[in-house]
């Protein structure tokens, strides 16, 4: 595992939620960074219990939780995910990149 991943990942969600969902939702800080710890956390667990079906789990829970507890449209909630998605995807390579 990359070091300080898991710590980064809440601020890196929450961040897309803000820039994403500014204006409609929940904006409180505390919900924002609940809800993608908790996005976060069932991305590692279901990376390390069932990696053959974290690419399917992870988006399904990322969308239905940023909708369910930050009131946040399907729309969004999937352009939140997608970008999030992404993030998780292209931060190892960064990582391994900037220490070789």
């Amino acid at each position: 595992m990359f070091p300080f991943g898991f710590f980064l990942a809440p601020a890196i969600l929450w961040i897309i939620l803000f820039i994403i969902a500014r204006n409609h939702g929940d904006r409180s800080y505390l919900t924002l960074f609940y809800v993608s710890l908790g996005v976060t956390v069932i991305s590692w667990v279901s990376a390390i219990c069932i990696p053959h079906f974290t690419i399917i789990v992870v988006p399904i829970v990322c969308v239905l939780a940023i909708q369910k507890f930050c009131y946040i449209g399907w729309f969004r909630s999937i352009i939140a995910t997608i970008l999030y998605t992404v993030w998780l995807i292209v931060w190892p390579i960064l990582f391994n990149r900037a220490m070789h």
